[in-house]
Parts: C-alpha cells; structure tokens; sequence
C-alpha cells in the first residue's frame, strides 16, 4: 500500500514537471542561505575565539594589590607588592602550576642603524613561551642559558620588526635597546590579538629578566604570569596561588583584594555569549528564509489539491480512505521539500569551497596570513541544524494541503470537480 501511494505521489509529480521544478527552487535557495549563514556563524566564533587565544590558551595573571582585612597583626589597606620571591613561592607551593615566569615592562627608545623609536621591553623567562603563546616566525625564543648567563639577546614583535627593519633582515641583527647592544635571535609571528593587559606583544621586545636586572631595578614586579599545570586544575589554581602568597606576605587567604588573580578564560566566555547570539540571529533569519520557499510549496499543493479535487473525490468514492489521501499528499510535499533539500546542501557546499574565506580582523591588525580571516565550512552541526529544520518546515508545507485534501467529502469534490471541468 505505501509503495503504490508513494508510486502515485511520484507520477503526481512528474506529471506537474515545470510546477514542481520551479518549487523546489524556492527550497533550494532556502537550504543554501541557511548553511551559508550557519557556516558564517562558526567560522565567526572559530576566529574569535583564536584571536583571543592569542594572548595563552590557560593564562592566569597575577597583579600587585592591597589588603582589605587585617592579619597576622598587620593593618588592613596595606599594599601587597610582587617579588622575585613569590615567584619562588608559586613554583614550590603551588604544584597545580606548570609553568610560572615573572613579567617587568618598561618603555626604552630602540635604535637600528639610524631609526630610534620608543617600545615596551619585558623581562622574563624563558617559560613565558609557553604561557603566553608566543610562536616564533624566525629564530627562537628566550632560553633558560639566555636567562642564567645574562645574556643580552631579544625577541622582538612582527610590527616592531617591521617598524624598525623595514626590509632588511632582523634575525642576528643588532638592536640597542636604551644604548645597550643586544643581537636579535626571534622574530615572533604575527597575533590578531584582540586582548591584553600591557601593549600588544607584536610591538614589545622580550629579553631575558636578569639581563633586564642590570637596566632598571627590578625588585618588584609589574605581574607573574603562570600556565596551569592542565585543565583540571583551574578551579583550583586561584585558590592555591593566592594561598601560597598570603604565606609569603602575611595575609588573610580570604583577602581577594591583596593581589588580583585574573584567569584569562573567563573571559572567553563574552566571546562565546557574542558568538552564540550571532548564531542565534543568523539561524532565525536563515530560518525565515527556508519558511518563504516552504509557503511556496503549501500554495503550490493547495492549488495541486484544487485541481485535483474530482480525483481525490473519484478515489474516496472507490474506497481509499483518509488517510491515504493524507499520505499520498504529504509525501508529495515532502518529496519536494527534501529534494530540493538536497540540492540546496549541494549548493551550499559548492558555495562554501568556492567562497573559501572572508576577511575579519586581518585588514584591522595588518595581517595577511588569513589566520585570522573567517574560514567557511560545512560541519556536521550545521548540517544537523538545518536538516532538523528542513524536516520541520517540510512536515508543515506537506501537512496543511494533505489534511485539507483528506477532509473532501467525495460527492462534494466530484461534483466540484465537474464544475471546474
């Protein structure tokens, strides 16, 4: 029974070549704009997301701060500041952290050849490659031998490479950083980093802490930067390194304000509540647009049904019942529906490699690499969404002419039907 159904819906359809084509266009073009828009949304949070990132996937800062409880027979509003020793006090205390490096910055005018332009210098670590996701384009990055020996080498930022060097190469090139000689050995790549808490590490020059030492004192500290040893341990690592200092310097453990623990992926959280409402957005509107081919599909049947209100009489009349009716129908719409359901996820794939990438924040921070561009995809989830979508919207389109088809009384639609004739 439900192949001879199918079997009729089918010839009803061919039947009606150039009406069914022309309906299915709507369904495709519905399809196509829905994936594009999904697509677009995900590469939207996909590049945000990296660009955010771009500062430490697991970053945690700690900042200098000032007592809001007394402890210990010390006054409250006493300031906390950072020391070397804290540092000490976090690698041995705290095993919940991987890697931990103190930061100072300072503003020195840089000089290559006859160029002189004022950056922020840093001194730290060799382990603030890792914390802060510094990938090297050329060279390397500081060593622990460059940090014991007191060596006087630096990394330097693409821009400021570019500001500086212009077009000569900067690798093993000489850089005085205020009127002392350092030798360049990294170039850092590019960041689209559209977060941070000192000037952007493209226009910062990073040499080894003791080296710095022997520029400007640096007895405290600007902040500590420290990567949390994995992801398990980042509902503790605030816990544990604020104890750890509250041991070094006297205070309340319960005291937030005697240093300021930042953990960067907190805020990825706005990135991910941004990305999800552009989603949002762009899946209604794609949505409304796949609705707009599916009302074509129920005017098309409903005028279907008008025609054919003598056969549909003549088959109730001969025995077929409601629900044949209804079935036979309903599949015609949903045959229409998901084919052209399937040409539109052709499409849209063919759209998507063909489109490739759309410019972002490249052009804002100058960079041509396209990593920061917004790479477009077909992924599993926007095809779930838009299948589950499709399914729906196809159900309704189909349902609406199939239920009114059904309810015809049978003398009523022969009769009807002769009157057309």
């Amino acid at each position: 029974m439900i192949r001879h159904i199918f079997a009729e819906a089918l010839s009803a359809l061919s039947y009606y070549r150039l009406r069914s084509a022309l309906t299915m266009l709507s369904i495709i073009w519905g399809v196509a704009s829905l994936m594009l828009l999904l697509s677009y949304g995900q590469g939207f949070e996909r590049a945000l997301t990296q660009a955010f990132l771009q500062i430490g996937k697991d970053l945690v800062v700690v900042f200098p701060g000032q007592t809001s409880m007394q402890a210990g027979g010390e006054r409250s509003g006493r300031p906390v500041m950072l020391e070397l020793k804290d540092v000490t006090a976090i690698q041995e205390g705290v095993p919940t952290v991987e890697a931990v490096s103190p930061e100072v910055r300072h503003f020195f005018p840089l000089a290559f050849n006859e160029r002189t332009r004022s950056y922020s210098v840093a001194g730290v670590y060799a382990s603030y490659e890792r914390i802060r996701n510094t990938a090297i384009a050329t060279g390397r990055f500081l060593s622990e031998e460059d940090v014991m020996q007191r060596r006087r080498v630096v990394v330097i930022g693409e821009n400021l490479r570019h500001e500086l060097f212009s077009g000569l190469p900067a690798l093993g090139g000489e850089l005085k950083i205020g009127g002392v000689r350092f030798t360049v050995i990294g170039v850092l790549e590019k960041k689209t980093q559209i977060t941070n808490y000192e000037p952007p590490d493209d226009l910062t020059a990073f040499i080894p802490f003791t080296t710095f030492s022997g520029m400007i004192d640096t007895h405290y500290l600007q902040d500590i930067v420290l990567l949390p040893a994995s992801n398990q341990f980042r509902d503790r690592i605030e816990k544990d390194v604020r104890a750890a200092l509250a041991r070094a310097h006297n205070f309340n453990v319960n005291d937030t304000r005697a240093v300021t623990i930042i953990e960067w992926n907190k805020f990825l959280a706005i990135i991910t509540s941004v990305s999800l409402g552009l989603k949002i957005l762009l899946t209604i509107i794609g949505t409304f647009t796949l609705s707009i081919g599916a009302v074509g599909v129920v005017n098309i049947m409903l005028v279907s049904v008008t025609e054919r209100t003598r056969e549909i009489g003549v088959l109730k009349a001969l025995g077929a019942r409601r629900r044949h009716i209804l079935l036979q129908i309903l599949i015609e719409g949903l045959v229409l529906t998901f084919t052209g359901g399937l040409l539109g996820f052709v499409l849209a794939a063919l759209l998507v490699k063909s489109i490739g990438t759309l410019p972002f924040l490249g052009p804002l921070f100058e960079d041509t690499s396209g990593r920061s561009d917004i790479h477009l995809a077909v992924s599993v989830s926007a095809l779930l969404i838009s299948s589950t979508i499709l399914i729906v919207v196809g159900l309704i389109a189909g349902m609406i002419p199939a239920l009114r088809a059904s309810r015809l009384d049978p003398v009523q639609a022969i009769q009807i039907g002769r009157a057309h004739v």
